[in-house]
């Protein structure tokens, strides 16, 4: 059962605002068995408005329709409805009466210009608004657009589409649709159990060729994959008839899923990868300090410090902005004259030397460290961003370059993850003696 969603308002496809809308109701159909196979955006135009009503209402069982039911002139929603499927305007009493009521509640005058408001489409229904003066408007139409009667049994019903039109004010819609459009859909067959896992560690290509055949169109489970900020998101989104075939078919791919990207998998949740990495060193009864220059600019310390649970484990972050000069180190303890720091095996002596003495300091078991970075132009023309990364233990300081090209923050998310990660897997693996000597 197929599904679409239309986004009314010129302010959305200027962007001006955000449509949230469509990404809420997406949800709220997916979690009911729906398929939703397109989002639209409009502008406030009519011609384009009525096309879409049409070819919206021919391709799909559901259509949920947001915005365009204000009371001024480019609120042009309802008008629409009505001319793509051959109907007229008619003024709903009872939708007028609870208008005026509304606004002498207020102790307001109505305006002329809100009468419009209670307009429907003559053969549809009035969506009350708790919330609000714009009515909804509930429709059935048949495949070939004429008007189909409510009283239809669900398999007459499935021939043909229902369109439900909503305020764009998510404080109205949302209750508009969860206590009078929810109950009037059709039941789609089909139960949808959708699962997240969350990666690290390999590209989108990388990730796809390691998964395979997992990610063949058609297959149920589904398998997506998105990317953001360097982490790999892989939705498994399974369809039965029945909740236990749903929950059967999601674990079996998640487990595949586990099995063929290995230690990259950090999350079957939405967990952030500091969260995980807080949730480890809690378990284990660790800690950890934090060292940042350029490479990070801070981004571990904002991560690690968004809520107390996370925060409990850090006992101590710094900042260096500029280069880890003489007097820049002597800010965490550490005395060495002359420093400069302008190739890798400078970088791993110095963050050896800091990490140990932020370890006697502060009394952690890990230290994780960012350098500052220089941008080094190539040939080719393109810009690289040259940084490393360091996790100290007890027994060793192991650095990782990070150098990549584009954009600074991309840059910087991408690195302190793959501090974070490394000590991630360190604390997964490793058995490690508290307060062990440095």
């Amino acid at each position: 059962m197929f599904a679409e969603i239309i986004a009314i308002g010129s302010e959305l496809t200027c962007g001006s605002k955000l449509d949230t809308n469509s990404q809420w109701l997406s949800r709220e159909l997916e979690s009911l068995g729906w398929t939703v196979m397109r989002h639209t955006t409009l502008a406030d135009d009519m011609d384009a408005i009525v096309s879409e009503f049409r070819a919206a209402a021919a391709r799909a069982q559901v259509v949920l329709i947001t915005g365009g039911l204000g009371p001024t002139l480019d609120d042009i929603t309802r008008d629409a409805l009505a001319l793509a499927f051959g109907q007229r305007l008619i003024r709903d009493p009872e939708s007028l009466q609870h208008i005026q009521v509304l606004f002498a509640a207020r102790g307001r005058e109505m305006p002329e210009r809100n009468h419009r408001q209670a307009d429907r489409p003559e053969h549809s229904d009035v969506l009350f608004n708790s919330c609000g003066t714009a009515p909804g408007v509930l429709m059935r139409v048949a495949a070939h657009g004429e008007p189909m009667s409510v009283e239809l049994d669900d398999q007459e019903i499935s021939r043909g589409c229902l369109i439900a039109v909503m305020p764009g004010v998510p404080a109205e819609m949302k209750p508009m649709f969860t206590q009078l459009v929810r109950p009037v859909l059709l039941d789609s067959g089909m139960v949808l159990r959708r699962s997240v896992i969350r990666t690290f560690g390999f590209g989108e290509s990388d990730a796809e060729r390691l998964l395979g055949d997992l990610t063949a169109r058609g297959r149920n489970p589904e398998v997506g994959i998105t990317a953001s900020e360097a982490v790999i998101s892989l939705w498994i989104t399974a369809r039965s008839q029945s909740a236990e075939e749903a929950e059967r078919l999601s674990q079996e791919t998640c487990q595949l899923i586990r099995e063929r990207l290995g230690e990259s998998v950090y999350a079957d949740s939405d967990d952030e990868l500091h969260d995980v990495v807080a949730q480890l060193l809690t378990l284990k009864n660790r800690s950890v300090a934090l060292v940042e220059g350029a490479t990070t600019g801070g981004q571990m310390a904002m991560w690690m410090s968004e809520n107390s649970t996370v925060a409990s484990v850090v006992k101590a972050a710094l900042v260096i902005p500029g280069q880890w000069d003489t007097a820049a180190l002597r800010t965490v303890g550490v005395e060495m004259p002359g420093i400069e720091i302008d190739k890798p095996d400078d970088w791993l002596n110095a963050a050896t030397v800091v990490s140990r003495n932020m370890r006697l300091i502060h009394r952690v078991d890990f230290v994780l460290l960012s350098s500052p970075f220089y941008d080094e132009p190539l040939d080719s023309g393109v810009v690289v961003r040259r940084g490393h990364v360091a996790v100290s233990t007890p027994k060793e300081t192991l650095s990782f370059d990070v150098s990549m090209s584009g954009n600074l923050a991309i840059f910087r998310q991408r690195a302190a993850r793959t501090a974070l990660n490394r000590l991630r897997l360190i604390v997964q693996h490793a058995s490690l003696v508290r307060n062990a000597s440095p």
